[in-house]
C-alpha cells in the first residue's frame, strides 16, 4: 500500500464517529488494509478491544458512505501537494518516535517543513503568553543553552513564551517544531506570519486538526498533549495557575515525562503555576541548564555536542570593586539606572560605565528605559 492509500484509509477511519485515536490502532492493528475492514463482519468488528456494537454499526455506515470520505481525503491531499504541506501517519517510519509512546498518540498528522530524527531527544519549553522580563530573559537563557547543545525544542507558536522560544532556536539554528491548536494553513496569531514561513523552511510546524480549522478553544489542551508527547522533558517558565503551560506540564507528568520549572517571585502571577508546580513535587526547580542535563544525561547522550557537566555559571571574581557593587544589588527583575545610581552610591556616569563593562562580559543585560538585569 502507498504512503497516499495507508494515509486515505487512516483519514476514513477518523471520520468515523465516536473512533478515537487509541480505537483506530486497535483497528488497524486488526485490519491492516481498508479492503480486509471493508469485508468485516459486525462480528470481527465487536471482537476488536474498545469498539462495541453502537461503534461497529457506526463504521459499517461509513463503509457505505466511504466514497464520499474518500473524496474529502483526495480534495486534502490535492491542496497538500499545492502548498507544500505533507501528511504522516502512525504507521510511518518518519512519525516523532516519543509521540508513538503516548497513550493517545494521534494517527494521522498534518504538517508543513522537515521532521528529523533527533525530535526523540527533544525538550519542550512552554509558558505565559505575558511574560514579565525575568521570564523573557530565562526563556531566551535556557533555549540558548539548550540549541547550544543540538537538541530539539518543541513548543506552541502561541503569543510570549512559546514565540521568544520559536525566535531563538532560529536564531541559533535549531531544529524547532510548533504544534498547532488549529490547522497547519491557519496562521495564529496572525502577528507570526513571518516566523510561521521561518519555521516551515527551518522547522515544522504540525497539527493533528484538518486544513482549515480554527484555533477555536477546546483545541489547545489536546494540541499540548502533542507538544509534551514529542519531547522527553517539558520546562515551564512562567505559568498562571490556570494557565496552558501548567496543564502541559500536568499532562506531560501523566505521560512519565520529565517535567522541570523556573521559580519565581511568590507575587508574581507569571510565576504562581510554576512555583506550584514545584510545591506539589510535580516539577523539578531548575536554575540553569545543568538541572535539566543532571536529570535527562543518559538519554540526551547521544545528541549532545558538549560536555554535558560543563558549568555555564558567570565568573565574577576578576570584577572590579564598582563592578561588584553594582552586580551585588542587581537581579534577574529589571532595575532602572537612578536606584541602581542611589543604592551604590555612585555617580549616575560612573554607574553607567561599570554596567557596560559588565555588559561586554555578558554578565548585565540593558533594556529599553535605561533598565538593567542580571543575564
Amino acid at each position: 500500500m502507498s504512503s497516499e492509500e495507508l494515509h486515505r484509509y487512516i483519514y476514513f477511519l477518523t471520520q468515523v464517529n465516536k473512533l478515537g485515536n487509541v480505537k483506530i490502532r486497535n483497528i488497524l492493528n486488526q485490519f491492516r488494509s481498508p479492503e480486509d475492514l471493508f469485508k468485516s463482519t459486525i462480528n470481527e468488528l465487536k471482537g476488536i478491544a474498545g469498539i462495541e456494537a453502537n461503534i461497529s454499526l457506526a463504521i459499517l455506515r461509513s463503509v457505505k458512505d466511504k466514497d464520499r470520505i474518500f473524496k474529502e481525503f483526495d480534495e486534502i491531499y490535492k491542496k497538500a501537494c499545492k502548498y507544500n504541506f505533507k501528511l504522516i501517519s502512525i504507521l510511518d517510519k518518519d512519525y516523532p518516535e516519543n509521540l508513538k509512546r503516548i497513550y493517545d498518540s494521534p494517527v494521522l498528522l498534518y504538517y508543513k517543513g522537515r521532521f528529523s530524527d533527533k525530535d526523540k531527544y527533544s525538550l519542550s519549553i512552554v509558558g505565559t503568553r505575558n511574560p514579565t522580563e525575568y521570564g523573557k530573559y530565562n526563556c531566551e537563557k535556557f533555549t540558548e543553552q539548550i540549541s547550544s547543545l543540538n537538541i530539539p525544542v518543541i513548543s506552541g507558536f502561541a503569543r510570549g513564551i512559546d514565540t521568544i522560544v520559536h525566535k531563538t532556536c532560529l536564531k541559533n539554528s535549531n531544529i524547532n517544531y510548533a504544534v498547532f491548536g488549529c490547522g497547519v494553513d491557519v496562521i495564529y496569531p496572525f502577528e507570526n506570519a513571518k516566523l510561521y514561513h521561518e519555521m516551515a523552511e527551518k522547522g515544522a510546524i504540525i497539527s493533528e486538526l484538518p486544513f482549515g480549522a480554527k484555533p477555536d478553544k477546546v483545541n489547545f489542551p489536546r494540541r499540548n498533549r502533542i507538544i509534551s508527547g514529542i519531547s522527553l522533558g517539558t520546562l515551564v517558565i512562567e505559568s498562571g495557575i490556570k494557565g496552558g503551560a501548567l496543564l502541559t506540564a500536568e499532562i506531560a507528568v501523566d505521560q512519565d515525562r520529565e517535567v522541570f520549572a523556573v521559580p519565581g517571585y511568590i507575587n508574581s502571577r507569571q510565576s504562581e503555576g510554576t512555583n506550584e508546580l514545584i510545591k506539589r513535587g510535580q516539577a523539578k526547580l531548575v536554575t540553569n541548564i545543568d538541572d535539566i542535563l543532571d536529570e535527562l544525561e543518559n538519554k540526551l547522550r547521544p545528541v549532545l555536542n558538549k560536555d554535558i557537566h560543563e558549568k555555564t555559571e558567570k565568573n565574577v571574581s576578576d570584577l572590579n570593586d564598582s563592578e561588584k557593587i553594582i552586580y551585588s544589588i542587581l537581579d534577574f527583575e529589571p532595575v532602572h539606572i537612578d536606584e541602581i545610581n542611589e543604592r551604590t552610591n555612585l555617580s549616575v556616569s560612573d554607574c553607567l560605565v561599570n554596567l557596560l563593562s559588565l555588559e561586554f562580559k555578558s554578565l548585565v543585560r540593558q533594556i529599553p528605559g535605561k533598565y538593567f538585569l542580571k543575564a
